[in-house]
């Protein structure tokens, strides 16, 4: 059995107004959602990416703050356009378009 995943996002952007905020834990998820977070969270070394501060921050920029726990890891860090890490960019992917669809 694999570690549970817990992923949340928040997204934020006071110029353009595309805030949104989703939350994601795989033991609650459909199996292939499921799978797709854990396997996107599993690729990242959440060691190496630590905790990057954002760029400075406008109003015009989008801004996330992003939540993940791995088994008994867990990251926290806020990231903002255009210097998302690009390892990072596949998860906030999904988490934008499962917030997306719940809304």
């Amino acid at each position: 059995m694999t570690e549970p995943v817990r992923a949340e996002l928040r997204r934020s952007s006071g110029f353009a107004g595309r805030s949104l905020h989703v939350v994601m834990d795989s033991r609650t998820l459909p199996a292939d959602q499921a799978r797709q977070l854990v396997q996107l969270v599993r690729s990242l070394d959440l060691t190496s990416i630590g905790a990057m501060i954002m760029a400075p921050c406008t109003a015009d920029l989008l801004r996330y703050d992003l939540s993940v726990q791995c088994g008994g890891r867990h990251w926290r860090g806020t990231v903002a356009e255009p210097t998302v890490p690009a390892e990072l960019r596949p998860l906030i992917q999904f988490l934008t378009e499962a917030a997306m669809v719940r809304r």
